[in-house]
Parts: C-alpha cells; structure tokens; sequence
C-alpha cells in the first residue's frame, strides 16, 4: 500500500479507486433524494464523513511517525 502524504490537504487524491467511491456516493445518494435540496444535503454529509475519516487517518499516520502516539 501506498503511504500516503499527511500533509497534504486535498481530499481528492486522484486515485481510480477513489472516483469509484466518489461516484458510488454520488449515485446512492441521487437515487434516494427526493429533491435537488435533498441531494445536496445527503451530499454534504456523506462526503464531509469522508473527509472526516481521511483527516483521522492523516493526524494517526503523522502522530505515529512523530512517535507521538
């Protein structure tokens, strides 16, 4: 596996598998939203778990190779 760069802030990565799972949470999302309003909030909040979850990891990576933790 890749070891990815903690300092970097950029949520898209450019990677295939990572517009496969942009597109995967586009789809569901658009499939279960009512409204184009409704689709923008389901939106929001499932990339913004996403980012959440990149960020975790980027901060553990990071503190691990500090030796922080």
């Amino acid at each position: 596996m890749a070891k990815r760069n903690p300092f970097t802030k950029e949520y898209v990565t450019g990677r295939k598998d990572q517009f496969d799972l942009d597109y995967t949470v586009f789809r569901k999302c658009s499939e279960e939203a009512t409204s184009l309003e409704d689709l923008n909030e389901r939106l929001e909040r499932n990339f913004q778990y996403m980012i959440s979850r990149i960020a975790g990891e980027n901060a553990k990576e990071l503190m691990e190779e500090m030796e922080i933790i």
